[in-house]
């Protein structure tokens, strides 16, 4: 099974991921070789909040980088999961003409489509239909270099 680390500022984003989380875990090919993970379906547990993003950036194989107007929390160091030298897609919600990003947020943006390649979106039905492309995208990557897995 292939873990996805949904990372993205929780309140500005707190339908995308829920609804992204509920898609991905239901849809009939994607359930068979994906699972998903965003903190607000982690457990309480002994582990500090940096350990659990830890851990589980650790056994991520895909980050799911969602871009808003806000910057999310960074780890302990101060570095985003975007950082992290994960296997990335990136979907940029299309700003309304009046919403400023966050100086911060505009300087990840800036690195991130320097080293992806990104999506736009502005509902979240084109959301799910660019998730699963870019999912199937990286799954037939895997299959050509023999990396599949369950």
């Amino acid at each position: 099974m292939n873990l996805i680390f949904v990372s993205s500022p929780q309140s500005e984003f707190a339908r995308e991921r829920k609804d992204l989380c509920y898609f991905v875990l239901t849809a009939p090919y994607l359930k068979q070789y994906f699972d998903v993970f965003i903190f607000e379906n982690l457990p309480a547990n002994q582990q500090n909040p940096q350990n659990n993003y830890r851990d589980k950036i650790e056994k991520c194989k895909i980050y799911l980088g969602l871009f808003g107007k806000t910057y999310g929390t960074p780890d302990g160091d101060g570095i985003s999961a975007t950082e992290l030298g994960k296997d990335r897609v990136v979907y940029l919600k299309q700003p309304t003409p009046r919403a400023r990003q966050a100086k911060k947020m505009a300087e990840l943006i800036a690195k991130a489509k320097q080293a992806v390649t990104y999506e736009t979106f502005s509902s979240l039905n084109e959301l799910k239909l660019k998730v699963m492309q870019s999912l199937l995208f990286w799954q037939q990557n895997q299959s050509k270099m023999g990396g599949i897995g369950r």
